[in-house]
């Protein structure tokens, strides 16, 4: 598949992960969601680099890619956490989701040159995101949500934003080196360990009620393919237009919040959605 497809299955799993997020993260902590999805995906994966015995790169010199990669995921994955929690979702998600701006611009940096309807396609990905963003002040409105709360959740989530397009361009550029499957699977056992850090900083250790195991395991499950896709996407050029697609999972979780939470939303979220989709559907079809 080209990159705009494997970033396409990235923003579907992704997209349901996070919804997941918002009830698992309000029951037990967002810390210990994190670390429940962590130690999953990395036991998954390790039973899999078993049976199928792949082969393995332990090239040194690439390590602190997947070193920062796996620990951005932690910090931006437990900032998003928090921030769903506090919601509204339909807000969190597609500021979350507008980080494609800083990979473009980082990779444009670094010589990628993406065509003019790409360039188009892209703009209008981001231009989605940051219209739902600005719909911000319906909520205060609409008496659910106080200004205060949600200047702090947008803050989260616009923190959430620079971290994910950290993880996005180390995960990018380790791929080459160590393969997807690879880059994950190490990126999972920094980041278990980034969120024990986590845990020792606030003197307690992970707890997790048996109840909540199935939920967190297929949670757990759709963020690891998630990102699997994401990398698959990120091999070869265009690696950009992998993560401008995949951050339609803002634009997912987004319309589950609206179908399953009757969140609130005005035309200019609709529209900001319907760019979402619209950008990422020309970058799938593209080359």
């Amino acid at each position: 598949m080209n990159p705009g497809l494997w970033g396409a299955v990235c923003a579907v799993n992704l997209g349901c992960a996070d919804f997941m997020a918002r009830f698992t993260t309000r029951g037990v902590g967002a810390a210990n969601v994190l670390f429940a999805v962590m130690s999953i995906g990395a036991v998954i994966l390790t039973g899999w680099i078993w049976l199928t015995d792949p082969v393995l790169v332990w090239d040194l010199s690439g390590l602190w890619l997947v070193i920062l990669n796996g620990g951005a995921t932690a910090v931006m994955t437990l900032l998003l956490y928090q921030a769903l929690a506090r919601g509204p979702v339909s807000i969190v998600a597609p500021i979350v989701a507008s980080h494609p701006a800083l990979v473009v611009l980082f990779w444009v940096a670094m010589g990628s040159r993406p065509d003019a309807l790409q360039w188009a396609a892209m703009g209008v990905t981001v231009l989605g995101a940051v219209l739902v963003a600005r719909s911000a002040g319906g909520f205060a409105a609409s008496g659910g949500y106080t200004r205060e709360h949600l200047r702090k959740t947008i803050g989260i989530a616009g923190a959430a934003s620079v971290v994910y397009a950290v993880l996005v361009v180390a995960g990018q550029a380790a791929v080459p080196i160590y393969g997807e499957l690879q880059t994950l699977w190490l990126g999972r056992w920094v980041g278990i360990a980034t969120v024990l850090l986590v845990f020792a900083a606030q003197r307690r250790a992970p707890s997790l009620p048996l109840r909540w195991w199935p939920l967190i395991g297929v949670q757990s499950l759709l963020d690891a393919t998630g990102y699997l896709a994401l990398f698959a996407g990120s091999r070869g050029e265009d690696s950009e237009i992998a993560a401008v697609a995949a951050s339609a999972f803002g634009a997912i979780t987004t319309i589950l919040a609206r179908i399953f939470l009757r969140e609130n939303m005005g035309p200019v979220q609709w529209i900001g959605v319907a760019f979402v989709f619209l950008g990422v559907g020309v970058l799938s079809a593209g080359g």
